[in-house]
């Protein structure tokens, strides 16, 4: 057995702790407030923790050092883009704080109408097991891989064991404690996932032979591995660039949505370090698949799937002791992950579904049991998809794209204060069967899908484009492969819907939509001037009956937000309605931003030609 009586003892203490956190955060929870959003209390170091351990799921190693082994460094694109769309990371956070939701269902129905809150329920229901799923499948895969196999070669761990030693102990402290035990286990699985990110890479060097051996292997492999862009055999730019523009539009969904339990806008700003965390992380899971090649082979001839690499790699190369360590990072990893998730999801189902449809006016207390009835009911929708078949990759690149269906109305309703719901509900559903079928394989395309995919082919032809795919090749293309051709079609067609239909329609409802745009302009400790205006300060009141205020002291120095003036800004300045001061927050960070994204890019450069004898 490849797990040592010592790698047990390790994963056990990690198990430990973290109950232990849960028990310990228990007695914080009295009301669903304190369970989903920890009564908007929580500061810089835990929402620092939430976006690094909770952003990292233990699919991002996995599939990044599959995607390494198989394209060389360019492959870890997968991941990196999203440093890309950093900008709109240190914008976003504050934007969900000062709207004062519980849940983006939320902030659906005060923008959009009722419809749109019906979408967004069904896009939770239906994309948060694959959320889960690919988390809690990555880490299975190692806790299998590492528990090794008997004589007749059947696995000692099973998957469902494997995926058992997962969700269970993540269920237990989550349900305690909720969001402050999932933010308080993340300030600690955080060290753990640093460990995961960069542990492998001198024992692979090690037992390759030296890093001369691994180097003369991989160029061997790969003559272009060593390159960020990777040219003809990596990640092609015009893929990169559309992944990139469907994470931009994904990343409102995805990212951010944890900021309403911040105490303050900049607690809520500066979680934006653990996202640049997770990129430093980034490098060392790159590294990981790129060097395995020097144990494995190339990945065309070798016999290890590319999806396993990572798990063989910690089997054959960790001694004892280490690989519980590894595991115990790796649970950390999902767990981590997984539970904010959860959260989400029963947040979504207790906030949006039980109390408006189901049972009205409970008690806090109520509503507080079936939060957490909800939240441990989503795992086990996980559970069944982790126990499937699904590709690993395909998987990851669903999840990081499916948020944009709904994504593109999420910016519009941010920066356009002419979208309608009406043209938000045609767009959404014009984009969603052309995002299904852009993610089914070619061969399985409807003519006029197919068709529609010839004519981006020869937009690309006419601007003299190359999109490294021709008609002919596409049906020997997985859809993960095919970004560039199938993400243009439903990203533009709904653009262009909601557009024209929006400019035909009306608002659904004024008085919602005055209230949507009268909390944005309204930052944290000036509630009452929302209720003197006949608003809602919170929608969490709702939830836990009570009325909520930002302490006072909490108040931001920054008076407006640039997101939801970018298209107006100019305008505002010239009229006086604004002064360049008014954005400083927003301004040094997106400045700040992009100075940091040329500097990481460059510094991967200059780490290749160290690293390289």
């Amino acid at each position: 057995m490849n797990l040592a009586l010592i790698d047990w003892v390790i994963v056990a203490l990690y198990i430990a702790v973290i109950l232990a956190i849960g028990v310990w955060s228990l007695r914080r929870i009295q009301d669903a407030g304190g369970f989903l959003l920890g009564n908007r209390k929580l500061g810089t170091g835990m929402m620092i923790a939430s976006t690094f351990a909770g952003g990292i799921n233990a699919n991002h190693p996995v599939s990044v050092a599959a995607n390494t082994f198989k394209h060389g460094l360019s492959g870890m694109w997968l991941s990196l883009a999203y440093i890309l769309a950093t900008p709109v990371f240190w914008m976003w956070p504050p934007v969900v704080r000062r709207l004062r939701i519980v849940t983006m269902v939320d902030f659906f129905r005060m923008r959009y109408g009722r419809l749109m809150e019906w979408f967004n329920l069904i896009k939770v229901t239906v994309v948060a097991p694959f959320s889960f799923g690919v988390g809690i499948k990555a880490a299975a895969i190692l806790v299998v891989a590492v528990g090794g196999r008997d004589a007749a070669g059947a696995p000692l761990i099973g998957t469902h064991t494997a995926i058992a030693m997962i969700v269970i102990p993540t269920l237990i402290y989550t349900l305690m404690g909720g969001v402050v035990a999932a933010y308080a286990v993340d300030m600690f699985q955080s060290l753990l996932i640093v460990v995961l990110s960069f542990l492998l890479l001198p024992f692979l060097v090690w037992k390759a032979g030296g890093m001369v051996e691994v180097d003369r292997q991989v160029s061997a492999a790969l003559p272009l591995g060593w390159d960020l862009l990777g040219g003809a055999q990596g990640v092609p730019g015009i893929w990169l660039f559309w992944f990139t523009v469907s994470l931009v539009f994904s990343a409102p969904i995805v990212y951010g949505g944890g900021s309403g339990a911040a105490r303050t806008e900049m607690a809520a700003r500066w979680a934006i370090i653990g996202n640049l965390g997770k990129r430093f992380c980034t490098l060392g899971w790159g590294l990981t698949g790129l060097f395995a090649i020097a144990l494995f082979g190339a990945s065309s001839v070798s016999s290890v799937r590319a999806e396993d690499v990572f798990a063989r790699a910690c089997v054959e190369s960790l001694p004892a002791g280490l690989r519980g360590v590894m595991v115990a990072a790796m649970l950390a990893a999902v767990m981590s992950s997984i539970a904010g998730m959860m959260l989400q999801f029963g947040g979504n189902m207790v906030n949006n579904l039980y109390k408006d449809y189901l049972v009205r006016n409970a008690s806090p207390a109520h509503y507080l049991v079936m939060a957490r009835v909800f939240t441990g009911a989503s795992v086990f929708l996980g559970w069944i998809v982790a126990a499937s078949d699904l590709g690993l990759v395909h998987n990851v690149v669903i999840v990081e794209q499916v948020s944009g269906v709904l994504g593109v109305t999420v910016l519009a309703a941010i920066v356009w204060r002419r979208a309608t719901a009406a043209g938000a509900v045609v767009a959404t559903a014009a984009m969603a069967p052309l995002f299904y079928w852009g993610n089914r394989a070619a061969s399985k395309w409807p003519e006029w899908y197919r068709w529609t995919v010839d004519r981006v082919l020869d937009g690309y032809a006419a601007v003299g484009i190359d999109p490294h795919v021709t008609s002919a090749t596409l049906a020997t293309l997985g859809p993960e492969e095919l970004v560039q051709v199938t993400t243009p079609i439903f990203l533009s067609v709904g653009t262009v819907l909601l557009v024209v239909v929006s400019l035909c329609t009306r608002q659904h409802h004024e008085h919602s939509v005055a209230e949507f745009y009268a909390r944005l302009e309204t930052p944290l400790g000036d509630e009452q001037r929302l209720r003197d205006a006949g608003f809602q300060a919170d929608t969490l009141e709702d939830l836990d009956r009570a009325q909520i205020d930002a302490d006072a002291k909490d108040r931001d120095v920054s008076r407006r937000l640039l997101l939801p003036d970018l298209l107006t800004w100019p305008w505002l300045l010239l009229t006086g309605r604004a002064r360049l001061s008014d954005y400083r927050v927003d301004l040094f960070g997106v400045a700040g931003s992009i100075l940091f994204i040329l500097l990481f890019l460059k510094s991967v450069g200059w780490l290749v030609d160290w690293i390289r004898p």
